[in-house]
């Protein structure tokens, strides 16, 4: 490693954007197995393979799906009052977006028994703390990837309201489940530069220096 592999590294995880609309341009599936030969190799607990990912470009399987968020967004507005029905309805516009990338990656993953002492039951139990952390791993190295092909994409969790009808169309089963929808396609615009925190915020030292 050197300044000069870092900094490719930073420009990486700095300039990428959430990208939310997509140009009318199909994504070669090629590009996408290139990204996945490379996520691979991300870090899981103990090399346990606990992600996987779907692709799926068949334009009606994403109809079906936006269709299905759409009457869970119904759903959950009729069990809440007023200005709350309002609100989640308004925040909700975002859950549907996905149906109009040519192609979306479902993110899977799943769970092992701990292999560390359990403690006392009072403490927090370690099953899937780990597995879940690596999947999320999983899902950024992806992200990189992507947007070093050029392509854009977002990450969401929106569509997973309806988590239960995704599993069921695309015949996922136990112990694997759905965590994360990533439309995927080229770019119509470059998104703004999104609000950050400053390091301080998130980052310190113990003891402090």
């Amino acid at each position: 490693m050197d300044q000069k592999t870092f900094s490719i590294f930073r420009d990486l995880v700095t300039s990428r954007r959430s990208v939310r609309k997509f140009a009318p341009r199909p994504v070669d599936p090629g590009i996408v197995k290139s990204v996945m030969e490379a996520v691979r190799f991300s870090p899981s607990p103990t090399n346990r393979q606990c992600f996987r990912f779907i692709a799926v470009q068949d334009p009606l399987i994403l109809q079906s799906l936006k269709i299905d968020v759409i009457r869970k967004i119904d759903e959950i507005s009729e069990t809440l009052e007023g200005e709350s029905s309002q609100a989640f309805r308004e925040y909700a516009k975002w859950f549907t977006f996905f149906e109009q990338a040519p192609l979306v990656v479902f993110g899977l993953f799943r769970t092992f028994v701990s292999r560390l002492p359990g403690g006392r039951k009072s403490e927090r139990r370690l099953e899937g703390l780990a597995e879940i952390q690596a999947f999320g791993g999983a899902v950024h190295a992806m992200l990189l990837g992507l947007y070093a092909m050029g392509l854009g994409s977002c990450w969401m969790s929106g569509p997973l309201v309806t988590v239960t009808q995704i599993e069921e169309l695309l015949h996922i089963e136990r112990p694997w489940q759905v965590g994360a929808v990533i439309p995927v396609g080229w770019p119509e615009s470059s998104p703004p530069v999104p609000k950050k925190p400053g390091i301080d915020a998130f980052f310190g030292w113990f003891p402090a220096c």
